[in-house]
């Protein structure tokens, strides 16, 4: 509805409230307006007015208040959650709120694209301010989903933000490269790793295209082993269990007088060959724990300095047991699937070799005195690291040791003589630097992993995206999104604040769209008998 009908309405309602129901010519006379004029908006405003709430929607403050709670709905679940235009108009009209508001699905559908349309605006008018500082670090990670055709997902993993997000013919090295921002390398980006599951596009998108290391990402390492090898034993105790119970049953029936050794015999046998797989299984679960437990750029129990080397060697000492797991389950697929670890081994490695370069590289930056060097990589580092592997882990075992690694290592800063020597402002600042250090390190592309879920869930329920709902869901996720401390993915990758993203595409839309009054409606209000003149 436009100010100026909003304003004669105004009119004939305050006459309407003061004067009542006077005759057509009368109110057109004391409002200036013709009389079909005033009729028509007696009709509106008894449309309008059917409700007891509905007066305050009709003051200037209810209509601003309206205005909010109409886009807001609009943008937090029939964009954000992909709620259809059906149910959002099921929901105006059970809070009678279609008697002000156009809330038609079809009227909702348009207005949904007028609200997607300002946030492509915002983007863009934001891309402006996204600004690394020179020479700014990034540690990215890279996946494709599929949904037909693929969807590929390049993302900072530290920050989560976004910087590529489309729907492509094809996965190759060359659309890889063509997707990346165009102004990837004249902004002065620093790519120091790419975390993938290592198909070939990827590691040359790595190695060629950013100039950097690709590091094998741990998720699917460890379900790559899973599949063939984990699933084999657990199948092979679950058959070995269904036997036990069999001849169990069968001994249980046989007569007390006459037992059958035969019988037995094979029931001892199963149970060995159960405790058999059990103990095998545990051994397997051992390994794998082993191998993430391993993938830190510290050592867990000494806390110390973890290299590549040291690394290397350590997983390659798990290979023995893995290949004669894989050698008794799994066959052929299980003995692939170890031989696939072993090369991706160097591939791990490198994860913490370029941290550690990384690290020391923009720990130069900061400050040339040796001995502070050393307390920030050595003690304070640690530190932090194990405080922030224990935080995100929701696994009690694996906490309980990040905890206790963490614990040792905030022992051992307390009790360096450069943390009692430094001012309590600049030790402040080094914990500050240390945070975004550690978090820099990411040895998964869990994150990746968890927007394609996401986008899975949202292309089924909206049957599919358009170039502009994919480009939106990108936006609302960089600067809409926010973690527990209230920061967006571009707040924490740039280093400063955004507008607020609602704020700014309600601050668009100071009219909703008006709602439309059938002729029978009309009929049937006793307001529009009266009004008629005979």
């Amino acid at each position: 509805m436009t100010s100026n009908i909003r304003e004669r309405r105004h009119q004939v309602a305050k006459f309407l409230r003061t004067q009542g129901r006077a005759a057509l010519s009368v109110i057109a006379e004391a409002t200036g307006m013709s009389r079909s004029s005033v009729h028509r908006h007696q009709q509106s405003i008894a449309h309008a007015e059917q409700y007891p709430e509905s007066r305050g929607w009709e003051t200037v403050v209810g209509y601003q208040w309206l205005v909010r709670l109409v886009i807001a709905v609009v943008y937090h679940f029939g964009i954000k959650q992909g709620v259809g235009a059906e149910s959002l108009s099921a929901f105006f009209k059970a809070i009678h709120v279609d008697t002000h508001v156009g809330s038609s699905p079809t009227a909702l559908r348009q207005l949904k694209h007028r609200v997607e349309a300002a946030i492509v605006d915002y983007g863009r008018a934001q891309a402006e301010h996204g600004h690394p500082t020179p020479g700014q670090g990034v540690w990215l990670g890279a996946d494709e989903t599929f949904f037909g055709l693929p969807t590929l997902v390049l993302m900072e993993l530290a920050s989560g933000f976004i910087f590529t997000e489309v729907e492509t013919q094809d996965r190759t090295y060359e659309t890889w490269t063509s997707q990346l921002p165009s102004e990837w390398e004249p902004a002065g980006w620093t790519c120091h790793s790419l975390v993938s599951d290592e198909a070939r596009a990827l590691i040359k998108l790595a190695t060629t295209g950013l100039g950097t290391v690709s590091v094998a990402d741990l998720f699917h390492v460890l379900r790559n082993l899973g599949r063939p090898l984990g699933r084999s034993l657990g199948q092979q105790l679950a058959q070995v269990e269904t036997q036990a119970r069999q001849l169990l049953h069968r001994l249980s029936q046989a007569s007390t007088d006459a037992p059958d050794p035969c019988l037995q015999t094979q029931y001892d046998a199963v149970i060995q060959q159960q405790q058999q797989v059990i103990d095998d299984q545990q051994r397997y679960r051992q390994t794998r724990q082993a191998i993430s437990l391993s993938v830190h750029p510290f050592d867990l129990e000494t806390g110390q300095w973890q290299l590549a080397t040291d690394l290397r060697a350590r997983l390659s000492a798990l290979l023995p047991t893995l290949n004669a797991l894989a050698t008794d389950y799994g066959g052929a697929s299980a003995l692939s699937a170890v031989a696939t670890f072993e090369r991706q081994i160097p591939a791990l490695a490198q994860g913490v070799h370029a941290w550690w370069r990384w690290a020391t590289q923009a720990l130069s930056v900061e400050t040339q005195d040796p001995e502070v060097q050393t307390w920030v990589l050595t003690v304070l580092l640690p530190w932090l690291y194990w405080s922030q592997q224990a935080d995100k882990t929701r696994t009690p075992h694996l906490k309980h040791r990040y905890q206790q690694a963490a614990s040792d290592a905030f022992n051992s800063l307390m009790r360096a003589e450069m943390t009692l020597m430094l001012q309590e402002a600049d030790v402040l600042r080094w914990i500050q630097w240390g945070r975004r250090m550690c978090a820099n390190y990411q040895r998964t592309s869990s994150a990746v992993e968890g927007r394609n879920g996401y986008l899975a869930q949202r292309h089924h329920a909206s049957r599919g995206f358009s170039p502009q709902a994919l480009s939106v869901l990108t936006i609302l996720h960089n600067f809409d999104l926010k973690r527990p401390d209230g920061s967006t993915a571009a707040q924490r990758l740039f280093g400063h604040p955004f507008p607020d993203l609602f704020e700014a595409v309600l601050s668009t839309f100071t009219e909703l769209p008006r709602p439309r009054q059938s002729t029978s409606s009309q009929q049937l209000n006793p307001w529009y008998r009266q009004a008629v003149p005979a």
